[in-house]
């Protein structure tokens, strides 16, 4: 029985059904955004086959798994009183792996975004990361990276308006998989997310980067994960800046086709001591010249494996004010579920290292 068909699109899907049963365009769309949206498959609960053409919906039962999307393990969630629920769901794969998914509150729009996993663990090793600490386990299919929002739906039963990939995994060492899933969330026949709605998020992969277009992905948010603009501590930090160096980035996210009306959201993890210094922020500065930006200016969260403690407020305040004085646009991102491990940087499961052999990103 097939349990993949949350990870085609319409038209694959639709292709596939009408060489196995036949019916017209509507009958697959029905059952299509079961499949998408819902991670079931059920024919006999859809109204349209139920009642129109229920010997095919009785025969089509058993072509197919009844679950289609990771199924929602175990969740944990923070409460706080200024910006709502945030919920990290863990969510079991077929294989035994477990996936970590955040549902995130956004502050005063009464909506929330979802943030997908694009591997289980992550190969690019950076410093700062917990995922980090797990090593490469394995990429996740189209249909388990678009399942973890019927798993957080199950889970919490919230809908998301946004979708980011900033969880688990580098997701542009798994760029196919992603488009995939992008084509799929934005379809208007599965979960019809705004392309302006979903964010993908980088360590810096120039090697992918100028395959954006190619991708598809045109029309979707990008989001650069920098730190450091100094080669030899960002390199230390982020083992991926020794193979794609500042430079060779800068060039890269230059050239991704970037709509007028937006910005690149540019990440920069402040760890006191490292990256919160005046000499820090003027090569940031620099760095940044001639982009279009927004700086995401993201606390420190602590993780087990490191003796780094969270910034004060001052001190994140201190780089925000010389950003805004350079006239760099910025924010400050504010944290969420740490207390439950599910702020940024803090995702995965140490323990699933030992299941494979790790990969590693080369010195």
């Amino acid at each position: 029985m097939r349990g993949d068909l949350a990870g085609l699109t319409f038209g694959e899907f639709s292709a596939w059904l009408g060489a196995v049963i036949g019916h017209s365009e509507r009958f697959h769309r029905a059952l299509y955004r079961q499949v998408a949206v819902e991670g079931r498959w059920a024919p006999l609960e859809i109204p349209l086959w139920r009642d129109e053409s229920p010997d095919a919906a009785r025969t089509l039962t058993g072509l197919a798994a009844a679950v289609q999307a990771p199924a929602p393990d175990r969740h944990q969630h923070e409460d706080d009183p200024g910006i709502g629920r945030t919920v990290k769901v863990a969510s079991r794969l077929t294989d035994g792996q477990t996936v970590e998914s955040v549902l995130i509150p956004m502050k005063g729009g009464g909506h929330h975004t979802v943030c997908v996993s694009s591997q289980v663990g992550c190969k690019m090793g950076c410093q700062f990361c917990h995922t980090a600490t797990m090593g490469l386990v394995r990429q996740l299919t189209a249909a388990e990276i678009t399942g973890q929002l019927a798993a957080v739906r199950q889970a919490t039963g919230t809908t998301a308006r946004n979708v980011v990939f900033m969880g688990m995994g580098e997701p542009l060492d798994n760029p196919d998989a992603v488009a995939r899933a992008v084509a799929i969330l934005t379809s208007p026949e599965a979960h019809g997310l705004a392309r302006r709605h979903v964010t993908i998020s980088t360590v810096g992969r120039a090697d992918i980067l100028p395959r954006w277009r190619e991708l598809g992905l045109t029309g979707v948010n990008l989001a650069l994960s920098l730190t450091a603009a100094d080669d030899a501590l960002r390199s230390e930090l982020m083992p991926v800046n020794r193979l794609h160096s500042l430079a060779e980035l800068k060039k890269a996210v230059a050239a991704v086709p970037i709509p007028k009306d937006r910005r690149i959201l540019v990440s920069c993890v402040v760890i006191p001591g490292l990256t919160d210094g005046p000499g820090h922020t003027a090569d940031l500065i620099a760095w940044l010249a001639g982009l279009p930006v927004l700086v995401n200016l993201i606390p420190f969260n602590p993780i087990p494996s490191r003796p780094w403690r969270a910034p004060t407020d001052d001190e994140v305040m201190a780089v925000r004010d010389r950003l805004d004085a350079a006239g760099i646009p910025v924010r400050l991102r504010l944290t969420k579920g740490d207390a439950v491990m599910a702020a940024c940087g803090q995702l995965g499961d140490p323990a699933a290292r030992r299941r494979r052999p790790l990969e590693s990103v080369p010195r």
